[in-house]
């Protein structure tokens, strides 16, 4: 185990990054990355363990027999094919032993002294036609403190091995450690040649010179297993145990490990942060998508009340229409000689009513007409609604997000008005007009003619009566021609009395039953139009609170990660300056 405590300096330091990392792990927890959950909980569970010194590089470039080389044993297994499946963490121990972790996961231990402060870590081989084996060493570098990077002399710094080395500077940033293996294969101008290239190249590509470190694993596990000290020196291997074992000293030790996961953090913030910010200006933009969207449904509602009150104009031209039928059918048949040309049937006079005033565009037959082409124009534009809807979820949030927020809206896709329920109370309601019937206007009209011919005879009767009395006596009476007069007078005035009293009471009540269809009309359809721009805003403005919610939720993240990068960027300033 790694000794922490040797100055309360460093104590304190170290108990600050574990607080943190633990920290960091709640706030993963919290968000749902489980995946950061894990890396940050596996870095927490090694910050007290011996530095992890991971061996990485592409297959066959030597990192197995690197280790063997260390070990002086063959302890690995190594050859010229991918030989190495599993993250191998190679540790002290009083024997050799060996135990499964888990199935990509490997415990080993070795009687070297140096293992003591040092965990070697054996990674399967990069660029290998295993591609599991390169996800496997991907997925543990996070948990590495140094990575000594192992590349072959007869193919050197590959294009893989950019993509490898990128991945670990760029997103990991770690320390980093250049083998250059297999130099028994190589003079050495060629050697000379190779590090330069290698030198070059990746200053090129990262800003920066690596420290260099030629061997041979083949030679010094040779060496090693022979006792040839000849030998052993030119392998240059005691080089590399030099700098791992000696040069690096507690400090750089504990230096390693406690930059190392803040680094980590550091990276792992700022990607955050740009995916919160990003996640932030998404859900901005859907809340104000929802509020265009909620204008264009009130605009919508304009449009539609406006062109209901269209079928009010139509409805006052029906009733308009009934009343000039009716006046000219008061002015040509209800007078006197009228009534006695066609002989005073009652069945000829109705069908003569009807004929006449409902026989062409009965006003019954034309507001059902209204109400049917009112009733199917709402239907149309709930339906255009609908879809409307519908292709805004689809559109806006479905292509923007990528969630099942939208799964219900699509269910309810196509909302239907058309069926025998559908408009009950229009329909109804428009039963109560019924009273514009051409048989009971028509009795009504007979009866006033009826009304009207018999106080005409009764009139008539009696002033003719007076006259005839008046001359059978011989007896000039002025007073009874004044008043036979009056009432032949009277009789003749019957009929445009009766006919005036009934028009202005037709006119009147047409004029009511107008107003009342008018208003029933534009109640009923907006109360549709209401409730389906009701139903459409609810599920809109229920997405647009859940964007409401979901962006508060994010700031809040936003907030607590500001702070968790503040505490890591003022440790690392910290450890940096100790």
């Amino acid at each position: 185990m790694l000794e922490v405590a040797k100055s309360p300096e460093s104590q304190d330091n170290f108990q600050h990054v574990v607080d943190l990392l633990d920290d960091a792990k709640k706030f993963f927890y919290r968000i749902g990355d489980v995946v950061i959950e894990k890396k940050v909980s596996e870095m927490a569970s090694q910050i007290g363990e011996p530095l992890y010194l991971v061996i990485a590089g592409e297959y066959n470039s030597g990192k197995s027999s690197f280790v063997n080389a260390l070990c002086g044993k063959r302890i690995l297994k190594d050859g010229p094919t991918p030989s190495t499946n599993k993250i191998t963490l190679l540790t002290y121990g009083d024997d050799v032993s060996s135990e499964e972790i888990d199935d990509h996961q490997c415990k080993m231990t070795y009687p070297l002294e140096a293992l003591k402060d040092i965990t070697i870590v054996d990674t399967p081989g990069t660029n290998s036609i295993i591609a599991e084996h390169q996800l496997i060493t991907e997925g543990f570098i996070h948990r590495s403190e140094l990575v000594l990077f192992v590349t072959s002399a007869d193919h050197p710094f590959t294009e893989s091995e950019r993509v490898f080395l990128q991945l670990l500077k760029d997103k990991w940033n770690r320390k980093l450690l250049f083998v250059l293996n297999k130099i028994d294969l190589k003079t050495e101008e060629e050697l000379s040649e190779i590090v330069s290239f290698i030198e070059k190249n990746f200053y090129r590509l990262f800003g920066f010179e690596p420290k260099v470190i030629c061997m041979s694993t083949k030679d010094a596990f040779l060496a090693r297993a022979s006792g040839d000290e000849e030998l052993l020196q030119k392998s240059n291997i005691q080089n590399i145990e030099q700098f791992i074992f000696e040069k690096m000293d507690y400090d750089t030790k504990l230096d390693l490990k406690i930059q190392s996961p803040l680094k980590y953090l550091v990276s792992v913030f700022d990607g955050l942060n740009g995916k919160l910010s990003e996640k932030v200006s998404h859900c901005n933009n859907e809340i104000k998508s929802v509020e265009l969207f909620e204008k264009r449904l009130n605009d919508k509602r304009q449009d539609m009340t406006d062109y209901i009150v269209k079928y009010n104009t139509e409805t006052q031209s029906v009733f308009t229409r009934l009343k000039e039928k009716v006046d000219n059918f008061l002015n040509y048949y209800v007078n006197i000689r009228s009534i006695i040309t066609m002989k005073f049937a009652r069945e000829k006079f109705d069908n003569k009513f009807k004929r006449e005033v409902f026989s062409v565009a009965n006003p019954r037959t034309e507001l059902e007409r209204i109400v049917n082409d009112a009733i199917d124009y709402v239907d149309r534009n709930n339906d255009i609604l609908w879809d409307m809807a519908h292709d805004y979820i689809e559109s806006e949030v479905a292509l923007q997000r990528k969630t099942n927020d939208d799964a219900v809206m699509r269910k309810d896709r196509h909302y239907t008005n058309r069926g025998p329920d559908k408009h009950v109370n229009i329909r109804e309601y428009a039963k109560q007009f019924q009273e514009l019937d051409g048989e009971l206007e028509g009795a009504k009209v007979y009866r006033v003619v009826q009304s009207g011919f018999i106080n005409f005879i009764i009139l008539e009767g009696l002033a003719i009566g007076i006259v005839i009395g008046l001359s059978t006596f011989f007896i000039p009476n002025t007073l009874g021609i004044v008043v036979a007069s009056i009432l032949a007078g009277i009789g003749f005035s019957i009929f445009p009395l009766k006919r005036k009293k009934y028009r202005n009471e037709f006119m009147q009540r047409v004029d009511a039953i107008c107003e009342r269809f008018d208003n029933m009309m534009l109640f009923e359809f907006e109360k549709i139009i209401d409730r389906v721009l009701e139903d459409i805003g609810n599920r809109i403005s229920a997405y647009r609170d859940t964007r409401w919610s979901e962006r508060e939720e994010v700031n809040r993240q936003i907030t607590d990660l500001k702070i968790l990068s503040e505490r890591t960027k003022d440790l690392i300033r910290k450890s940096c300056s100790q």
